[in-house]
């Protein structure tokens, strides 16, 4: 009976395959307490299944559904692994949440259908997320859509540039260089964005960046794809060239005229 009642409990939830421990209620919503199904892992950026433990993951409690009018959450103990070949460390459970994420990929998938009905308040108040909670939904969804087309590719070459809008708010823009296709604008010209961004991008399969001459540039491209060739382009290499000699020209001038 235990066990008939614990399989529809995960067909409700969408956790089929997974293992339910306990259901608790509490002020803030219903909480499940669930187990992972220890199935075959592999690394998510070489896809090597030559792994080691790596610890345990602190408690998290993340919003996944509603029931009743009230939140439903699950409290997951994961396992940490770490990749013998390539070094990344890593949790488990990657298909279920995302990286510091507060709620499942499902209950994402659902709010991102939501929004396809209703305004931001509408889902906002029906969710009891915040807007800037569902903007980032939004983004990532566009992002990911945008880097589909590169999954069938066997090489990348990818362009940061940096572009502003009104000659005041700098982004950066990021292109597939030999395709000619855009891949995003970023939100603004911070390096974490652009971070953030590139970790999306299949770093095994980029073999060029090009970029200015900026060095934060430089060290986040090499720290995202080492094994990627970077350069500078051309453009601003003369563009560069082109402005010491005006300084040098007027050095002279200036010293010539005295």
């Amino acid at each position: 009976m235990a066990n008939s009642r614990e399989y529809g409990t995960t067909i409700l939830l969408g956790l089929k395959g997974h293992h339910v421990k306990k259901v608790r209620e509490e002020d803030k919503g219903i909480v499940v307490e669930m187990e992972l199904v220890k199935e075959r892992v592999s690394c998510p950026s070489c896809r090597s299944e030559r792994l080691h433990r790596h610890g345990r993951c602190k408690q998290r409690q993340v919003l996944h559904n509603w029931s009743n009018g009230r939140k439903v959450y699950l409290e997951l103990n994961r396992q940490r692994w770490r990749c013998r070949d390539c070094g990344r460390c890593f949790n488990e459970g990657l298909d279920m949440l995302r990286r510091y994420s507060r709620m499942t990929r499902q209950r994402e998938q659902e709010a991102l259908w939501q929004l396809r009905q209703q305004s931001f308040s509408q889902v906002r108040r029906e969710l009891g997320v915040a807007y800037s909670t569902l903007r980032r939904l939004l983004e990532r969804e566009i992002d990911q859509q945008a880097l589909a087309p590169l999954l069938t590719e066997e090489e990348i070459f990818l362009g940061i540039d940096e572009h502003s809008f009104r000659h005041q708010e700098l982004v950066y823009t990021v292109t597939e260089v030999k395709k000619r296709m855009m891949l995003a604008i970023l939100r603004d010209d911070r390096i974490a964005t652009l971070k953030s961004f590139l970790s999306t991008i299949p770093k095994q399969k980029v073999k060029e960046v090009c970029i200015d001459m900026k060095e934060g540039l430089w060290r986040a491209a090499e720290a995202i794809f080492p094994k990627a060739r970077v350069v500078v382009d051309h453009f601003h290499v003369i563009a560069d060239s082109n402005r010491r000699m005006d300084e040098a020209s007027r050095i002279e001038q200036e010293e010539w005229g005295e």
